[in-house]
């Protein structure tokens, strides 16, 4: 009799819950459908405590999933994920790794991978603005690629070096 229930909630909620919180929270759809499954899965688990309308209730509940797995989705991109606009129209994007010359001996690529490692672990912000600087943009430039300030790009660039440091 429950597992009915169930399966009629599905049935009635699913496609809506999936349109909605894809508009709600601009992440990839696998995100999308994977926090539409968890809140489902919670509704079984443990049902609200005003089961009468369980609309709001797991779109509530699949909103916060899906914005929980989209900052876990950026704090771990991949390296060879695109940089963006750091390449000539007409080329392919390019990725950090492209921006890191090619090491030499095993101790110049052994310390180019722990510092891979390091850039990788701060903040996403910190990283595309170290990213860029490295590809030799301006501060300006870096400015009017993000869409922030000239003091917050000075003071991204200045912590993410400390970090960088402080990881070594």
């Amino acid at each position: 009799m429950r597992s009915d229930l169930e399966a009629e909630l599905f049935r009635l909620h699913y496609r809506r819950l999936l349109r909605g919180v894809g508009r709600d929270v601009h992440t990839v759809e696998a995100n999308v459908e994977d926090a539409v499954a968890f809140a489902f899965l919670q509704l079984c688990q443990k049902p609200p405590a005003d089961p009468g309308s369980p609309g709001g209730w797991l779109r509530v509940v699949a909103r916060h999933q899906a914005l929980r797995l989209d900052r876990e989705q950026r704090r771990t991109d991949s390296l060879d994920a695109p940089l963006g606009r750091l390449c000539d129209a007409g080329q392919e994007p390019l990725t950090l790794a492209d921006t890191v010359a090619a090491p030499v001996d095993t101790e110049l690529a052994f310390r180019a991978r722990e510092a891979l490692r390091a850039l990788a672990d701060l903040r996403w912000r910190r990283r595309r603005v170290l990213e860029l600087k490295v590809a030799g943009y301006s501060y300006r430039e870096i400015q009017d690629q993000l869409g922030i300030t000239y003091t917050n790009v000075n003071r991204q660039l200045t912590r993410g070096r400390k970090d960088l440091r402080s990881a070594a």
